[in-house]
């Protein structure tokens, strides 16, 4: 079960966001929800969440400064009320951008790509090595569908 935590300073944005995300994303367990930036910069070291959905503007730490910080620990949407941030968000690796206050469309859009992203991520033990056992059994079924082929053709001739 892939699992998330929220970080806004806003009680009402963090709320909103949670019950809009368990009914976009019904498998996915939110195992924190942070007030300020250094709350979720603790909570991402401490809980590994597969995903932080992260204000930009917080009290502490900025989440810009928490998906700088927690270098690449977790996937990062950034839902914030300012389009601002976008370049640098993306320049940090974001997976998506949410401007508030956040439609069900463009939730469903960011949980579309978290879930691609979590499936390639997991696909094969979820590791590089699992990624390259992977890789070898398909080249290896390949090489025997086309050795398959040419004995089929050259039984033919």
């Amino acid at each position: 079960m892939p699992t998330a935590i929220i970080a806004d300073d806003e009680d009402l944005q963090r709320s909103d966001l949670r019950r809009m995300l368990a009914l976009a994303w019904p498998d996915l367990e939110i195992v924190a929800l942070c007030e300020d930036g250094s709350e979720a910069l603790d909570a991402i070291a401490r809980l590994r969440p597969d995903v932080a959905f992260l204000d930009i503007r917080m009290p502490g730490l900025s989440g810009l400064e928490v998906a700088g910080a927690s270098g690449g620990a977790c996937r990062v949407v950034f839902t914030t009320a300012y389009d601002s941030h976008a370049l640098e968000a993306f320049d940090l690796g974001a997976i998506d951008y949410l401007l508030k206050p956040v439609s069900p469309d463009r939730l469903a859009q960011a949980v579309a790509r978290l879930q691609e992203r979590l499936h390639v991520h997991t696909s094969g033990s979820g590791d590089s090595a699992g990624l390259m056992q992977a890789m070898l059994e398909l080249d290896r079924r390949l090489r025997t569908a086309a050795r398959e082929e040419r004995i089929r053709w050259t039984s033919a001739s």
